[in-house]
């Protein structure tokens, strides 16, 4: 009986390992359409796991893939997905070349309407193993919202109250802490919102009622004109304080908190003009912008009382914290407070790898500083010099973000989890939300 059950185990194992496949990883991708003059890259990652293909939607996290497509045991995978609203049709094969295995495909992208397709070329890059995956599960006590929100493009549409409407799904937790406050955790320009329900985690044992907003999910699963904006961001931030307040009570105070493009909103919740606007945004007595896309001069009229936390990795070239120490000289917002640790871009993140050199992960800020009037238009500078977009004279629409996209984006950063600076980070985040201690005695203070 020992033996039987000893042989049923063997081949058990041999039947599980047996599914393992020689090619799983996370990879890198481009991709060149015929007819078109440069690569496609959007920052998310293909993984394969299992064999099984799938997309982590991060960057500007566009890749859709429902079904699952498996690589076969010679490394030949078709699949088909959906980036932004144009299908793909894709088929190729994986190389094993010693350590490293890379993938060369063949595309057809097909129109809007379906009825004609370019050829692609596409490669893969294999850059690492299947990520580790902390456990998203959560059993607490979740309510869910639906707030309307409008699609304002840019800061002046927002002062404006202009847009068209939105509904946007916000998860709530702790609301028996709502007399406390509310900490309200924003996206950044990607619908992968693995960052901010860690983020969410970090903050839910500190006696606040928290939300997570969900405001780019809706923009990506249907034809938009535009991406999703740091100035939408900040009016579904609006529009999550209203509904909460109405429905659940007015919070003590608001904490608001987002990433990269996140961390741009977070940063124009305390410009004068638009707290004026928006009564809601009174309620903001603190802000978190973590890895802080930050201007390098700001005009605009900023409110003396909250306070202003950018947060940086040391060593991130993609949001940079030198842009941040210029916003600080170049403004007299005594309330920046700028918070460095060891790491690059996403160092605070366990929902990333480990910290590696990724030559894919697109940035803007080294090449072009974004500024602001104290009128809150933006003028977007190429460091040499040699170019500029003044929105007031030129506008916010499609030309800007092409012109944008063609002078400012370049490829290269530092990128991952680093253990050290995000326990220092999160340390400090407990410093100044519970214990109230004084900015100068952070871990990550910076003078």
């Amino acid at each position: 009986m020992k033996s039987f059950f000893l042989i049923i185990v063997i081949f058990l194992t041999h039947f599980t390992l047996s599914h393992a496949s020689k090619y799983d990883g996370a990879y890198t991708y481009t991709h060149f359409c015929k007819g078109e003059d440069s690569s496609k890259y959007d920052g998310s990652q293909f993984i394969i796991d299992d064999g099984i293909l799938s997309n982590n939607r991060g960057g500007a996290g566009r890749w859709i893939i429902k079904k699952k497509f498996k690589v076969s045991d010679d490394g030949k995978l078709k699949f088909r997905g959906k980036r932004k609203d144009k299908k793909y049709s894709v088929k190729g094969k994986f190389i094993i070349e010693g350590d490293k295995i890379s993938g060369k495909f063949l595309a057809k992208r097909y129109s809007k309407s379906g009825d004609s397709y370019k050829k692609c070329d596409m490669e893969f890059k294999r850059v690492g193993g299947v990520p580790e995956k902390i456990s998203l599960e959560d059993d607490r006590e979740m309510t869910e919202i639906t707030i309307l929100s409008k699609n304002t493009n840019d800061d002046i549409t927002l002062l404006n109250d202009e847009g068209k409407d939105q509904k946007v799904r916000v998860e709530l937790r702790n609301l028996e802490s709502i007399s406390n406050g509310l900490i309200v955790v924003v996206p950044s320009s990607t619908p992968n919102m693995e960052d901010e329900i860690y983020y969410e985690k970090q903050v839910s044992k500190f006696k606040y009622a928290t939300a997570i907003v969900y405001g780019a999910e809706p923009r990506y699963q249907k034809k938009f004109t535009g991406s999703y904006t740091s100035s939408m961001i900040l009016y579904d931030t609006i529009s999550t304080i209203n509904k909460v307040s109405e429905k659940f009570g007015k919070p003590k105070e608001v904490i608001i908190m987002g990433s990269s493009t996140g961390s741009l909103a977070v940063f124009k919740s305390g410009w004068q003009d638009l707290r004026d606007k928006y009564p809601a945004l009174k309620l903001i007595s603190m802000g978190f912008m973590i890895n802080a896309a930050c201007p390098d001069q700001s005009d605009a009229k900023y409110n003396n009382n909250i306070q202003m936390y950018a947060i940086n990795g040391k060593q991130d070239e993609s949001t940079p914290p030198w842009t941040c120490k210029n916003l600080k000289n170049s403004s007299n917002n005594r309330n920046l407070h700028l918070l460095t640790y060891s790491g690059g871009h996403h160092f605070e993140s366990a929902m990333y790898p480990p910290s590696k050199y990724d030559m894919n992960s697109m940035h803007a800020l080294p090449t072009c500083s974004l500024n602001y009037k104290a009128n809150l238009h933006q003028i977007i500078k190429r460091r040499d010099g040699s170019l500029e977009w003044d929105g007031e004279k030129k506008g916010y629409k499609k030309k800007q973000k092409k012109w944008f996209n063609k002078h400012c984006i370049d490829k290269g950063t530092l990128q991952g989890y680093e253990e050290y600076g995000a326990k220092n980070f999160w340390a400090d985040v407990k410093s100044i939300i519970v214990d109230k201690k004084d900015v100068k005695s952070l871990k990550g203070y910076t003078n």
